[in-house]
């Protein structure tokens, strides 16, 4: 996921109250009790059978490319065992011959279409030797040339990543269950160094040995697992190979000791295995909705029995306290104990000749990158759940943490910015720098100016102040007065579909009419000028007109999705990060602050519709329940660009994974999952409308539509 997912998930956290915990744990990386990991899990695990692939003392079977060296020795503190030792090239300041300047290497073992099919594993062991650098991330590729390619097309399977620890031996097992393996043609391993100028000393080695074969009782890849309930939610898990006929819940600890050690299991619940069949397949279902007292339980279902998991209010929690100490350790230009230190001082926002050292905020997933857009974003979702604690007058420890994490995006949002409103909506620097101006590593991005960066941080700067007036009254009032501007950057003196789209950044007229919105609204809350509340009603028809309010569809009429703009020319997509929640959140801020307002019903008749749509097309994913991504026509692959581009996606591979959703009648057809191409992942896109569903089942009081909101959570905290 990208930080703007990750807070999109923290975004919808605001579920539950919980009990306290010490600020200060947040504000360090949190330590990892790897003993429940899945690695601890992996190697724990009886080796069934196994035969060594390559026992690394013959160099001449593997192909080396790049810029190092690959030697061979033993390793005295391995009894001897063989190992190669791959030294990287430190390149100082000259290039290497590779598309990013940096050095790289890539070890490729033939194997000559070698079958597998008896294995499900690959381990070998490395050992790092690093200065100069956190950790060693490396790259594995499976290849294979039976009937089914392995890379796929769009190189999404078959790549599995590790990172591995200093100066220290680690057996790397990969399980490969899920993968083509009857015509292995090779496996290879790369790495690049991400600093273009290095310090003296500064060096990537690794020792790589045994390379193995190996069969074990492999991980289920597609099957339940979870982290807890809340405790008014509904309640199901459920499975495909128990042979029992009813199961048990069982309390392990009372809701008052959850630190505990788990007890002997008290039985409080028993109920039927009922089988459930859907066009995905056929499942075994366990309900126990009715169970709502908190504590530590675990599923038993004759000789199968689940890990302890919660039933409670608190349940969102520590995922909550994981989400901001990932934003803590992704912080950028700031010294994260046992990460990094102060980073990016050579990384600069320009605009002609003025220029802004722009580190701060936040690093983007895992390469570096900056903007606005996710910055914003990610300040403002940090600041939604601040506000409500503070608006429940609970957990105090964990609003402070939400708000420290929350001003270090802030600051970002106030310190980068140009007149006129100039911005960096998004800028990618996946690259370590040495902090020096001037010298070859720099990196610099125009800023741009645009409505839909301009209203996410006036959104974001305003929802701050509101937060933060009273703790700290000069950073709220900065904040206000740089909201009020940014704002006025972003209108226009009158919007169209036609202008919003070509001044647009990433986002249709449907999408900034909402940011636009939800920017004014802030600002009418903090201020009370009627000028940001005729604005956001003034938007709001925008929305309105874009949204397919008939149903279509013979077979499975679906209507309150929605079309980029109120032309409906193009039904609303997207793959990669989501914007689903822009509108609807937009609308049922509307209805929240103006209920009398004379379009208030239009307003509300359009979240309702867009929550029955979410509501009825989450039926055909049951019984996970996670809501499909989007309707789409036979006929768009007509308008996709057929080069491919960089994420090749022709018309024929568009047309045939639109077909491959489900037929809903009269050429439309829905989705589970985007039409995506060279990107895979999409809780940008679930999240988003989940958040979207969440807030029209708070409007609407609508317990279905918020348990459903809550099922989507849950899918991405481990019911998959």
């Amino acid at each position: 996921m990208t930080k703007t997912s990750i807070a999109i998930l923290l975004w919808c956290a605001a579920l539950s109250s919980a009990p306290s915990l010490c600020a200060q744990s947040a504000r360090r990386p949190l330590s990892a009790d790897l003993t429940g990991s899945a690695e601890a899990g992996w190697l724990a695990k009886p080796v069934l059978s196994s035969r060594i692939l390559d026992d690394m003392s013959d160099p001449a079977t593997w192909q080396f490319r790049g810029q190092g060296t690959l030697t061979t020795g033993r390793d005295s503190t391995q009894d001897g065992m063989p190992v190669f030792r791959i030294s990287l090239a430190m390149l100082g300041d000259s290039a290497a011959p590779t598309r990013n300047g940096l050095a790289a290497i890539n070890l490729s073992r033939p194997f000559g279409g070698a079958d597998w099919s008896g294995y499900n594993r690959i381990s070998v062991w490395i050992k790092p030797h690093l200065s100069g650098f956190p950790m060693l991330p490396l790259e594995f590729v499976l290849h294979n040339d039976g009937a089914v390619k392995i890379p796929d097309v769009y190189y999404r399977e078959g790549i599995h990543y590790v990172q591995l620890e200093n100066e220290k031996w680690t057996q790397v097992v990969w399980e490969i269950a899920p993968l083509a393996r009857d015509k292995v043609t090779s496996l290879e391993i790369g790495y690049w160094v991400n600093k273009r100028i290095t310090e003296p000393g500064d060096r990537v080695d690794f020792d790589i040995a045994k390379l193995e074969l190996q069969r074990v009782d492999a991980d289920h890849f597609a099957g339940f697992s979870h982290s807890g309930y809340s405790a008014g939610s509904q309640k199901t898990a459920f499975a495909s190979d128990l042979d029992a006929r009813e199961f048990k819940l069982q309390r392990v600890l009372p809701a008052q000791h959850q630190q505990m050690t788990p007890g002997a299991p008290e039985t409080v619940f028993t109920g039927p295995v009922q089988k459930l069949t859907s066009h995905l397949g056929t499942y075994q279902l366990m309900d126990f909705s009715q169970v709502r007292d908190a504590g530590i339980y675990i599923l038993q279902a004759g000789a199968r029995a689940t890990r302890p998991f919660n039933i409670g209010e608190n349940v969102w929690r520590r995922p909550t306290l994981k989400v901001i100490n990932f934003f803590f350790g992704e912080r950028c230009g700031f010294d994260v104990p046992g990460e990094h230190g102060v980073c990016h001082l050579d990384w600069t926002a320009t605009l002609g000749d003025k220029k802004i050292v722009m580190n701060g905020g936040w690093h983007d997933a895992g390469d570096l990158s900056q903007g606005l857009i996710n910055t914003g974003e990610a300040t403002y979702a940090l600041f939604a759940l601040a506000q409500h604690l503070q608006a429940r007058n609970e957990d105090p420890d964990l609003l402070r943490t939400l708000v420290d994490e929350a001003k270090w995006g802030l600051e970002w949002c106030l310190k980068v910015r140009f007149p006129g409103g100039y911005r960096i909506g998004f800028a990618g620097n996946n690259l370590w720098t040495n902090g020096i101006i001037g010298d070859a590593d720099d990196r610099r991005r125009e800023a741009q100016n645009n409505p839909n960066v301009n209203y996410i941080a006036a959104a974001a700067e305003a929802i701050a102040y509101r937060v933060l007036q009273h703790s700290d009254p000069e950073l709220a009032a900065r904040s206000l007065r740089i909201a009020q501007e940014d704002w006025a950057y972003a209108v226009v003196e009158k919007e169209t579909p036609q202008n919003l789209s070509t001044r647009a950044f990433a986002a249709s007229p449907m999408e900034l009419a909402g940011i636009g919105i939800l920017a004014s609204l802030e600002l009418y809350q903090a201020t009370g000028q009627e000028k940001y509340a005729q604005k956001a009603v003034e938007l709001a028809p925008t929305i309105l007109a874009a949204q397919q309010q008939q149903y279509v569809g013979s077979k499975f009429p679906l209507a309150g999705f929605f079309y980029t703009g109120p032309d409906k020319q193009a039904l609303f997509h997207q793959f990669h990060r989501g914007n689903d929640q822009a509108p609807i959140v937009a609308l049922a801020l509307l209805c929240d602050l103006f209920p009398d307002h004379a379009d208030w019903m239009k307003w509300y008749s359009a979240v309702t519709l867009y929550a029955e749509y979410q509501k009825k097309s989450a039926q055909t994913t049951e019984p996970y329940g996670v809501l499909p991504s989007y309707v789409y026509t036979d006929k768009e692959y007509l308008s996709v660009p057929d080069s491919g581009g960089m994420y090749q996606a022709t018309r024929a591979a568009f047309r045939d994974q639109v077909l491959r959703g489900m037929p809903m009648g009269d050429g439309y057809y829905l989705r589970a999952f985007p039409v995506w191409f060279a990107r895979r992942g999409n809780f940008g896109v679930l999240l988003s409308q989940a958040k979207a569903l969440s807030a029209a089942a708070r409007v609407r009081r609508d317990s279905s539509a918020w348990d459903l909101a809550h099922r989507q959570a849950q899918w991405v905290v481990g019911r998959n």
